[in-house]
């Protein structure tokens, strides 16, 4: 397999990590492994932290078809948070995992998971890392006359699920990327291309088996640790290291209707891209739920890929005047995609090799609303990137994943219309890598890493720049300043709330100004603690004044 990596194998740590203190916990641990432990600096140990990058021609049609963990391994996404752990454990089964969460707990290493490894801190600094990459097993399991399971190692990618759902007739909501883990999909949610219609990931969860902090595996389920598992389903991993996932299927057709259209926003020929994003808003509005819309914004194209995911939709779903009457692309394709070998790698781009491993600055956001504002706001942001590697991708979000109640499970409001991710390449949003170290600071300490975003800020932190800038007027003490403090002032009286001479809620009461205070205003010329020391003087020397120096002579010169 020919391979490639972003980061330099052999690279070397700004700062090294420290070493595993030998001691009987250590040796316990190693007694006890079956897998493999590897130091820094040991042989092996770079392999192990940045993983295989997959070969572009397993990635073409053909090559897909062979998902496994010789042609397809697993491999640390996002090079560019890629840190060098104190230790890495490559765990052959339950038992390993068990070892490792007790050594951490009883030599207080910080464990880190690393399962399909798209998650930034699964390669933390200094961090004891336990590499799921062996459980990557995924089994189609159908009972007679009952529902259909897939059970799945913790180390799974979405790809080994669906290899084991090909040409099934069954099916759940998986990721968007082949190579993402289900730990860490499933535990954030899990949202995908289905999601409307058959819901989250976590909506098919229903049994979890998980080594929890003491170092026991436990079983969890509805029935069985019933709190532990509302935890997991959308807790984020924090609630221990699931080593099998169990999920009930649905019955699913994974030949899709696909619509595929190009726009190119050149000017006084085609729309413009706002107008673009504007026209794809206004489809998902009125798109039903048995059709998944997605948009991919680039600075040149605009890919347009809609999905009719009901298993008796035909290509005339999407041969509709909501889909094909607005914009002006220069390619409209309607056909039947396999939704395994084809359409779950559509991620990967035209030529697939789009969004494989590599040094990332990504970022997301999950919108209750998408206005045209907020269109505006993606489309200069992708118009002013540095790169044509750079892009927004959104997609639809709702259907039967928002109809679930709040309180069902943990995972965060689930009413919301949009997914927006964005992604730069290195040299275009890059964070500092060594930054932290070469300021002498370990993971945990200090400030976190800033991203240089060479004039491309996140789209995330433009939506919400003028929430913070509002959240700061809106403070006790700083609401009574500008237009915006002068009305939220005089609201609740107007209201009835507060009677004349009240403070208002969010107004410090405040006294009346000392003589300091006043001959402090009398002279801003200066600065601010010369200021108060010649008002000090100032009222000490008043206070003699204040009375004839002749009275004061005259009346000790009586008693």
């Amino acid at each position: 397999m020919s391979c490639s990596f972003c980061a330099p194998e052999g690279a070397v740590a700004d700062v090294e990590p420290h070493a595993l203190f030998a001691d009987e916990h250590l040796s316990t641990l190693t007694d006890t492994l079956t897998g493999t432990l590897l130091q820094y600096g040991d042989a092996g140990y770079d392999a192990a932290r940045l993983g295989t990058v997959w070969a572009h021609e397993e990635c073409l049609k053909g090559g897909r078809e062979k998902f496994s963990p010789e042609t397809h391994p697993t491999e640390t996404w996002n090079l560019d948070s890629c840190e060098f752990p104190a230790a890495i454990c490559v765990v052959a089964g339950v038992p390993d995992v068990e070892a490792c969460v007790r050594y951490c707990a009883a030599s207080g290493e910080r464990l880190a998971v690393a399962g399909g490894r798209h998650s930034h801190t699964c390669m933390a600094q200094d961090a004891f890392v336990v590499d799921l990459q062996k459980l990557r097993s995924a089994t189609l399991e159908k009972t007679d006359g009952g529902p259909a399971f897939l059970r799945c190692g913790g180390g799974a990618l979405n790809g080994d699920a669906h290899g084991a759902l090909d040409q099934s007739g069954y099916g759940m909501t998986l990721g968007h990327h082949p190579g993402t883990g289900l730990g860490g999909l499933v535990q954030q949610g899990g949202h995908g291309p289905l999601e409307k219609l058959y819901g989250l990931s976590i909506d098919a969860w229903v049994e979890a088996t998980v080594v929890t902090a003491d170092g026991a595996a436990r079983t969890a389920s509805a029935t069985e640790h019933p709190d532990l598992f509302w935890a997991l389903r959308g807790g984020c991993g924090n609630f221990g290291v699931v080593t099998e996932f169990l999920f009930e299927l649905m019955p699913f057709n994974q030949y899709l209707p696909s619509l595929q259209r190009v726009h190119l926003p050149v000017p006084l020929l085609c729309p413009s891209r706002v107008d673009v994003i504007r026209g794809w808003r206004d489809m998902c509005g009125v798109a039903p739920r048995n059709v998944s819309p997605l948009l991919i914004v680039t600075p040149t194209p605009l890919i347009e890929l809609t999905y009719a995911i009901a298993p008796d939709d035909t290509v005339e779903t999407l041969k509709q005047e909501t889909y094909l009457g607005w914009g002006s692309p220069v390619v409209v394709e309607v056909t039947t995609r396999c939704y395994v070998h084809e359409i779950s790698w559509d991620i990967l781009g035209p030529s697939s090799d789009a969004n494989l491993a590599g040094n990332y600055y990504p970022t997301s956001a999950l919108l209750a609303e998408f206005p045209d504002e907020a269109c505006a706001i993606v489309a200069d942001h992708v118009a002013r990137a540095p790169s044509a590697d750079c892009g927004v991708i959104c997609n639809q979000l709702g259907g039967k994943a928002a109809e679930v109640p709040k309180d069902a499970t943990a995972v965060p409001p689930r009413r919301r219309v949009l997914a927006h991710h964005q992604r730069g390449l290195e040299g275009v949003a890059l964070r500092v890598r060594g930054r932290r170290a070469r300021q002498g600071r370990r993971l945990g300490e200090g400030p976190p890493r800033r991203a240089v975003a060479l004039r491309h800020r996140p789209l995330r932190r433009a939506l919400a720049g003028r929430g913070r800038r509002l959240e700061r007027r809106l403070r006790p003490g700083s609401a009574r300043h500008g237009v915006l403090g002068r009305e939220l002032r005089q609201a609740p009286r107007a209201q009835g709330q507060v009677r004349p001479g009240e403070p208002l809620p969010h107004q410090p009461q405040h006294r009346a100004p000392t003589k300091v205070a006043r001959r402090c205003r009398a002279s801003r010329g200066r600065s601010a603690a010369r200021r108060i020391a010649i008002a000090r003087r100032r009222a000490a020397r008043g206070s003699c004044r204040s009375r004839p120096c002749g009275r004061a002579s005259s009346a000790s010169a009586t008693s």
